[in-house]
């Protein structure tokens, strides 16, 4: 069943494993941004939640990645430029979600677990 929160063209696919897996996903995040905002997460919460971050925008990537190998196929819907400009803002888009999980590489090294004892120092050291 698709998830009419989501509107598409209404193109159905052999596959429609990949339409559930993705709205079981969507939902998932939404239920975790919902917790967030209403429960009181503690600093455990905040770090999984800052860790879980950097892993869904790389998983995103690989996702953008994996779609980005077969945007010819829209050809058999679509001509030939739409496979084109949906490339192209692939592309932007991989770069924005990599760009992203770069930019909180200092907020993990921040999180590491540091010596029994000892607090880190500003500048994550």
């Amino acid at each position: 069943m698709l998830d009419k929160t989501h509107p598409h063209d209404g193109a159905t696919s052999a596959n429609g494993g990949l339409i559930t897996t993705l709205g079981d996903a969507r939902r998932l995040l939404a239920h975790t941004v919902t917790a967030l905002r209403t429960d009181a997460p503690d600093a455990v919460d905040i770090a999984a939640a800052i860790i879980g971050t950097h892993e869904v925008t790389t998983a995103l990537a690989d996702l953008v990645t994996a779609v980005m190998d077969h945007t010819t196929t829209l050809t058999d819907r679509h001509d030939p430029e739409t496979s084109t400009e949906v490339l192209a803002d692939l592309r932007a888009l991989h770069g924005c979600l990599t760009t992203g999980a770069l930019l909180l590489a200092p907020a993990l090294d921040d999180l590491r677990p540091h010596p029994a004892g000892t607090k880190p120092t500003k500048g994550g050291s």
